[in-house]
């Protein structure tokens, strides 16, 4: 879970820290002013009358009897004194003797203090040889300990309920993160669960519905694509065969014949690529298992099925293994070295490799490439690379089969130019 600002879940959370540290400071601000600093001035105040009170006692009496007196007094001053020793002046004691001092009229910083063994402070007025111990101000200090460590136990439980809080709003769009992310790698009817809140619910219900939708328009669409393709093959096999009676007799014009053959296996090639799009989409064909492939093996038996001319050759390099559907596989790599026929140049390689984990297959051609910014259009459905690499005309089919399997398959097809000139379509499981 990412707590950056860069998510809803992080700016929600950090803005709720916000509003909840402000809170806690200015709660901080208004007992510091409408609480610490009357109490002190209050307790000041009264100290500065008991001491001005002593010292016009001390003035009354004997000499001899003014030592057992101010004793007498810092005793009494002590009896309240409820924790230990502590050399250091917290900020509240200061705070209490600089009000001390304005209490007495004095000057900023007249006043003379000392900390004693039994942990009070004592003063030394002006003309007084004796040092008086001052009342502490320390149940006023066990008091605003008290207050922040409160402060601090409910700012963290508030911190913790607006952490569960924004997690449970954010789970179920996280859900709905993932769904469409699943959607748009190809999967189909993948159904949110319609449990929580009723606002979550209407969301995933709402996404259920729409990927229904889609996955029934697109079954439609693939079925009616199928079902012509299918269709088509019949007159052509039967144009194919009249051609052939017509060579076989010695009728027709030869060339006019060869350039019938030559559009019946165009067009045959057309079909095939029709029926491996619809194919690769289609939920039968994704529910077919998967199986342990050599992918050096496999490449090579594949090359067996290549068409046409140039006869890619295999690259050396070490056994890889990997799962994936085989006939899936064995489409994916016949498209890319069909596309490798028709728009690059020899020699075609065919390579597999490892690299850091993960299993790849490259298909590389010594052919024009393709320009960078058109990379992600040629991977759309019926995107013609012509213009950028010249050769043959295609249905603009053949690089969008790899893709529609690649992803299917869990890896991600990438078109690089190759050093020097050329192009290697790599296809690298994530």
């Amino acid at each position: 879970m990412k707590f950056g600002l860069s998510t809803l879940f992080g700016r929600n959370l950090w803005l709720i820290v916000l509003l909840i540290v402000v809170g806690q400071l200015v709660n901080a601000l208004v007992y510091r002013e409408l609480v610490a600093k009357p109490r002190l001035h209050q307790s000041a105040e009264a100290t500065a009358r008991s001491l001005q009170a002593v010292v016009e006692g001390l003035r009354l009496l004997p000499q001899d009897q003014r030592a057992g007196f101010v004793a007498r007094f810092n005793a009494r001053a002590g009896s309240g004194l409820m924790e230990g020793p502590s050399e250091r002046v917290s900020l509240m004691e200061r705070a209490y003797l600089a009000e001390l001092n304005e209490q007495l009229g004095m000057l900023p910083g007249g006043l003379d203090w000392r900390r004693e063994a039994n942990g009070l402070i004592a003063v030394r007025l002006p003309d007084v040889p004796f040092w008086l111990a001052v009342p502490a101000v320390q149940p006023a200090h066990r008091f605003a300990r008290t207050w922040l460590i409160a402060s601090g136990v409910s700012g963290v439980l508030a911190l913790l309920g607006a952490w569960l809080i924004q997690r449970r709003i954010n789970r179920p769009l996280q859900r709905l993160v993932d769904a469409a992310k699943a959607v748009g790698a190809g999967q189909r009817r993948l159904l949110l669960p319609t449990d929580g809140p009723a606002e979550t619910a209407a969301l995933a219900r709402g996404f259920n519905d729409m990927a229904e939708a889609l996955a029934r328009d697109e079954e439609e669409r693939l079925l009616m694509l199928a079902g012509l393709s299918h269709d088509l093959r019949t007159p052509l096999a039967k144009i194919r065969l009249a051609s052939e009676l017509l060579r076989d007799a010695g009728q027709g014009d030869p060339e006019l014949l060869d350039t019938l053959d030559r559009s019946l296996h165009g067009l045959d090639g057309l079909l095939t690529q029709f029926l491996d799009y619809a194919r690769a989409a289609h939920p039968a064909e994704q529910e077919l298992p998967a199986v342990d492939i050599e992918l050096r093996e496999f490449l090579a038996e594949t090359l067996a099925m290549a068409p046409g001319l140039p006869q890619p050759v295999l690259a050396d390099g070490p056994p890889v293994r990997r799962r994936a559907r085989p006939q899936a596989l064995r489409r994916l790599v016949l498209n890319l070295i069909v596309n490798a026929q028709n728009h690059g140049a020899p020699p075609i390689e065919l390579a597999c490799g490892e690299e850091a984990g993960a299993a790849w297959i490259e298909v590389r051609d010594r052919g024009p490439g393709i320009a960078p910014g058109r990379v992600d259009e040629l991977k759309r459905p019926f995107q013609r690379g012509d213009a950028a690499r010249g050769g043959k005309a295609g249905s603009g089919l053949g690089l969008a089969i790899v893709e529609r399997i690649a992803r299917a398959e869990g890896a991600r097809l990438t078109l690089l130019p190759r050093e020097a000139r050329g192009l290697v379509a790599r296809v690298s499981w994530i």
